[in-house]
């Protein structure tokens, strides 16, 4: 099993961020465990949004990662979980290095180094892959977002070692509310970025179709502007009609894009209503020849892992679960995890 979607920011049991939080000493308003873990528990019911999803807990747990020890531990043990729990065989780690600065304290090459070693140690004691997507943030400064892939292009250049790769891709993250795809300026500098990652050979997905803020006019922006190698959800291709449809269908298949969902994530951000748009949204991709990976995103935020997310489409896909073998090769010919 491989997973190409796990944010860091969401991955790290409250136990570990506790540990964390607790050797090194920061002031947060969590003045025992217990209340960290009551935080960190999230009632989907509570959830009203995916930016209020983003917004309530990933600034807590992003500023908890915040420093060279804290990150390395923090991937090591995204990977050795996920391992026990799903038996992966690779895992693709999204983070952005900016937001774990913590106001200019740490260098972000401290910081991204911290994370290759947590990986690396991580690889030698499971017998797993990984590798580092830098996000972008849609919320950042065309400064910041500049600052993420030169970075990039610098670390690149490092050999992997022990299974783990290193940095191999970017991605574009944060509140699709601001439909930053929608504005010409930003689209043409985002362009620049892309390309000058690409020249170093680095994969490119992008969230993009996740809500109906970017709905299916901003995916097929996002895909003639950006042409991603993946797409973060793009589960907005099931509201597609028309002459829209067929367009992004069409790209979809000739750029040979994969879309890289989330069933439960959507779920508890009210993207979808019901596990079984996710299985819809799965036969359909099958019927229009379109590629699609299962994957978890947060997978402590929401307390699930790899195996249960394949579990749940599974059962939502009754007798026609077996499309979801489709998804595991796919994951395999699509990961930036490449010899």
């Amino acid at each position: 099993m491989i997973d190409l979607h796990t944010h860091l920011g969401g991955a790290v049991p409250a136990a570990v961020l506790w540990e964390i939080l607790c050797d090194s000493g920061l002031q947060m308003e969590f003045e025992s465990f217990d209340a960290l873990q009551k935080f960190l528990s999230i009632d989907p019911g509570s959830v009203t949004s995916l930016d209020d999803f983003v917004g309530r807990y990933f600034q807590a747990s992003e500023f908890i990662q915040s420093s060279p020890h804290a990150a390395s531990t923090a991937v090591y043990h995204l990977v050795a979980k996920a391992y026990r729990r799903s038996k992966l065989e690779a895992v693709e780690v999204r983070y952005n290095p900016v937001k774990r600065l913590r106001r200019g304290l740490h260098s972000i090459d401290s910081i991204v180094m911290a994370t290759i070693q947590g990986l690396q140690r991580a690889s030698m004691h499971y017998p797993v892959r990984t590798g580092i997507i830098f996000s972008l943030g849609r919320e950042l400064s065309i400064d910041s977002n500049w600052e993420i892939i030169d970075t990039a292009v610098c670390i690149k250049r490092r050999r992997p070692l022990m299974g783990a790769y290193g940095l191999v891709g970017i991605d574009l993250a944060g509140p699709e509310s601001r439909r930053n795809e929608a504005d010409p300026d930003w689209i043409r500098e985002a362009v620049k970025m892309v390309e000058k990652a690409r020249s170093e050979n680095l994969g490119v997905t992008w969230h993009v179709g996740e809500t109906s803020h970017t709905g299916p006019e901003l995916m097929i922006k996002a895909i003639e502007h950006i042409q991603p190698d993946r797409i973060g959800h793009g589960i907005e291709l099931r509201n597609a009609a028309g002459k829209e449809k067929e367009r992004l269908c069409q790209l979809l298949r000739e750029k040979e894009i994969c879309l890289e969902i989330c069933p439960s994530v959507n779920l508890v951000t009210k993207s979808i209503g019901d596990i079984s748009e996710i299985a819809d949204l799965v036969r359909f991709c099958h019927r229009e020849n379109i590629r699609y990976t299962i994957n978890t995103d947060n997978p402590y935020l929401i307390h699930t892992n790899l195996r249960r997310e394949f579990k749940i489409v599974a059962r939502a896909l009754g007798p026609d679960a077996g499309l979801l073998d489709q998804a595991h090769q796919t994951a395999r010919e699509a990961t930036f995890l490449q010899p």
